[in-house]
């Protein structure tokens, strides 16, 4: 009888040059492979699936994530170094702001067109970190509300929400239905963040991304295939500090 993931769950699958983090799910009832912001290979497999099928499946679809790898190669070499001195731009909420250093502000604000950032932090040790914390901030002002008519629309309701740096990830449901958001998300254009929000919000029904989870989202989100591939082709250039 073959062997079950049930009877071995591997950690990772090799196949020549390409690694991939096994996820079992009971929830699954097909396998899915998912390429991460950072180049990651997730395979998500039923655990009632017979090893074997797994790791045929994945072979043949070597040739599609060598696409997929060489598309976000493309992408992430296309993002220059930020450097914080006047005219440099940043993204806020899909349109690029050029910063200003000036002693007008006390940290970093925002107003007349303008992200102004003052010369001691521009020039200090860290810009970074507080160019991080100004999104952050904006993130836990903005993001509430923006959450709002798709919790009433999808009927689902985080336990709270919480604005975090969450690496190459979007967002993730946390412990206790916890919905956490990466403040990076406040550079995409608002349509862009709704399906980021949906997406997330659709995981208090269903945790995977098994079929009965793509079609919530549909439901909520119609045109959610062109917004993801928005996301996909964005996620490239958008700045993580």
């Amino acid at each position: 009888m073959p062997a079950t993931l049930t009877d071995r769950v591997p950690d990772q699958l090799v196949l020549d040059e390409l690694t991939f983090r096994v996820r079992p799910s009971s929830r699954r009832r097909t396998v899915g492979i998912t390429v991460d912001r950072d180049g990651t290979l997730l395979l998500h497999v039923p655990e009632d699936i017979a090893w074997e099928r797994v790791e045929s499946w994945a072979r043949r679809k070597r040739g599609w994530v060598r696409d997929k790898l060489a598309d976000k190669d493309v992408l992430l070499s296309r993002q220059p170094p930020r450097e914080f001195v006047s005219g440099e731009g940043f993204d806020y909420l899909g349109r690029r702001y050029r910063l200003k250093v000036t002693d007008e502000v006390e940290r970093v604000h925002f107003n007349g067109g303008r992200i102004r950032m003052h010369p001691a932090v521009a020039y200090g040790p860290d810009p970074a970190a507080a160019m991080a914390a100004w999104y952050r901030e904006r993130a836990k002002l903005w993001l509430p509300s923006r959450l709002r008519p798709w919790r009433a629309r999808m009927a689902l309701h985080p336990a709270g929400v919480h604005v975090r740096d969450l690496g190459h990830r979007w967002g993730s449901l946390g412990a206790g239905g916890r919905l956490n958001l990466h403040w990076a998300i406040m550079q995409l254009p608002p349509p862009v963040v709704d399906y980021v929000l949906a997406h997330e919000l659709a995981h208090v029904a269903v945790r995977d991304h098994s079929p009965g989870f793509w079609d919530l989202v549909r439901t909520a989100v119609p045109d959610h295939e062109r917004r993801r591939e928005r996301l996909a082709f964005l996620g490239g250039q958008v700045w993580l500090g």
